[in-house]
């Protein structure tokens, strides 16, 4: 009997040529996304930054190959002006029946707020997602309330994702010269706002010592996981590259050169 992983792999080609090297999301990337939904299977999943699509179309593969499942995703208005675009990649990927673009003015706090206050019922917000991937602003204030907002619409045994564990400003502003990035202004920020890394910081001091969550993971130092649960071990895992599900990525960088 031919191997299941290599099956989902075979599948999943089709989306890795379509997408190719579309910034942010590498193939490599991608097949962990994708792995990740197809093991833990959500219903109703929410991705809260979505640049050119990339992750979106893995995501939404990963629910087609489900045969269930929707992706509502979110990001700013000028996303639109992207080359690809969300749109373009859906489009070429035939993925559009199982995601729901959302597009805000600022960042997706204001969708969670506004999706909380449609959620709520005297005074109580009924959670709604099973999953949420978190790859936006990678900011201490903006990602740090994202995460006490999802909170509230996530339900129990539901799983939140953070990118970037590692990634800093100053990092950034180094290799690209960039000054800015998704509204911050990085002379408006200190020396060791610069230096360390927002999204390993809101992972460890709030999503880890909050009493709800466990099953915590880091991939890589780069993906950091948690799980909704108060009844579930409250142990930190560092994994690395080594298991034979995520050596397929090996295959999906020949799919795309």
């Amino acid at each position: 009997m031919p191997n299941s992983g290599m099956m989902d792999l075979m599948k999943l080609d089709a989306i890795a040529r379509r997408v190719g090297r579309t910034p942010y999301t590498s193939p490599e990337k991608g097949l962990i996304l994708y792995t990740f939904v197809m093991d833990t299977k959500p219903e109703q999943c929410l991705e809260l930054g979505f640049a050119h699509g990339a992750s979106s179309c893995y995501l939404a593969a990963a629910l087609h190959e489900l045969g269930r499942g929707h992706l509502t995703t979110v990001d700013v208005h000028s996303s639109i002006e992207r080359d690809p675009n969300i749109e373009a990649l859906l489009n070429g990927t035939g993925l559009e029946p199982y995601v729901t673009v959302v597009r805000e003015n600022a960042n997706y706090n204001w969708f969670l707020k506004k999706k909380i206050e449609e959620r709520s019922t005297a005074g109580t917000c009924r959670p709604l997602y099973d999953f949420c991937f978190i790859d936006g602003a990678k900011n201490w204030t903006v990602d740090g309330l994202a995460f006490f907002l999802v909170d509230k619409l996530l339900n129990e045994g539901g799983w939140l994702q953070f990118d970037d564990y590692s990634w800093t400003y100053g990092k950034q502003q180094a290799r690209t010269g960039r000054e800015t990035s998704d509204g911050v202004v990085y002379t408006t920020l200190s020396d060791e706002e610069l230096r360390e890394p927002h999204v390993k910081a809101i992972f460890h001091d709030l999503v880890m010592q909050h009493s709800h969550y466990g099953n915590f993971r880091i991939f890589d130092d780069l993906l950091a996981y948690a799980q909704k649960t108060t009844s579930g071990p409250r142990r930190l895992y560092v994994e690395t590259n080594v298991s034979l599900k995520y050596q397929l990525v090996k295959v999906l960088r020949k799919v795309v050169r």
